[in-house]
Order: structure tokens, then C-alpha cells, then sequence
């Protein structure tokens, strides 16, 4: 995709754990997780954690990264990002939103998002 008003193509340098890739961003540097491929890798970068998201092929998401909530993979339905204002935006996420994912009946919001940088899985 090219350079435009709308979407800007950034690249990632790559790391021990997978190839990088060019990332389609919007103008606020954020992504539609339902437009990655499956089995692409996302690292999404906190305040205070970096998390780890992988698209699954069903639409579902595998999380991990938070030391009490999901230190393991598991995988969650309804991943998104949420703004200052509290609105939930399922399936989309851009730096300055909150990581949001339901687990056990709750949803659970982090820091803020300070960066995204997507890689594709081996």
C-alpha cells in the first residue's frame, strides 16, 4: 500500500523471533487486527508490559505478557483497544488507546499503548 493521506506503510526492524513486515497504520498510527493475516504477530508495547497478540484464523486473538492476567497464551474473543473516554473499539488498536480483552467474565484494560510493531510468524 502506498504512502497516502489515510494509510502510511512503516517498517519494523526484525528480532530473534520473527520476520518483519510492513505495517498498514490509519493516520493515528493505529490497525485493524481483523485485516492482518492469521498468524501474524503483533507486540503491543505499554507503559508498563509488552504483550504479545497473534491473530488466529477463526477471528479469535492468543494474548499474553500481563505477570497476573495472562503470563501463558490463551486465546479471547473481542480484543480492541479503548479510548480516554472509555469507548471500547473492538478489534482495532493505536498508541494512546488501552489494550482491552475480556477473561473471566471482565474486561481488562492495561496502560496505555505506546507503540505497535507487527511481525509475521515463521
Amino acid at each position: 500500500m502506498n504512502d497516502s493521506g489515510i494509510f502510511r506503510a512503516s517498517q519494523f526492524h526484525p528480532s530473534g523471533v520473527a520476520i518483519s513486515t510492513v505495517l498498514p497504520v490509519d493516520s493515528d498510527g493505529g490497525l485493524e487486527l481483523r485485516a492482518l493475516p492469521p498468524g501474524t504477530m503483533l507486540e503491543v508495547f505499554t507503559r508498563n508490559n509488552t504483550y504479545v497478540v497473534i491473530r488466529q484464523a477463526d477471528g479469535q486473538v492468543t494474548i499474553w505478557g500481563h505477570p497476573e492476567y495472562c503470563p501463558e497464551p490463551i486465546t479471547v474473543t473481542g480484543l480492541g483497544g479503548s479510548y480516554k473516554t472509555g469507548v471500547f473499539r473492538e478489534g482495532y488498536l493505536s498508541p494512546n488507546m488501552r489494550l482491552s480483552f475480556p477473561l473471566d467474565g471482565r474486561r481488562v484494560s492495561t496502560s496505555r499503548i505506546q507503540a505497535l510493531k507487527l511481525k509475521k510468524l515463521h
